[in-house]
């Protein structure tokens, strides 16, 4: 027969162990979170630098002669 303080010792193991687990998938959450804020920081910048060599492109064209 299991003893209630055997099962209270058990039980505490179990919620530990969830604790442990819960704090992990914290930090997995938090890191994906700052990677996302990487990735839209990145994106916004060659976002920038493709609109940048649009107008040069436009103005190179403007210059040709018409055809």
């Amino acid at each position: 027969m299991v003893t209630t303080k055997q099962q209270l010792d058990e039980l505490r193991g179990i919620v530990s162990s969830l604790a442990a687990s819960v704090v992990a998938h914290d930090n997995q959450i938090d890191g994906l979170i700052r990677l996302a804020e990487k990735r839209s920081r990145d994106i916004a910048r060659v976002d920038r630098q493709l609109a940048s060599v649009i107008r040069e492109w436009q103005a190179y064209l403007k210059r040709l002669p018409a055809q």
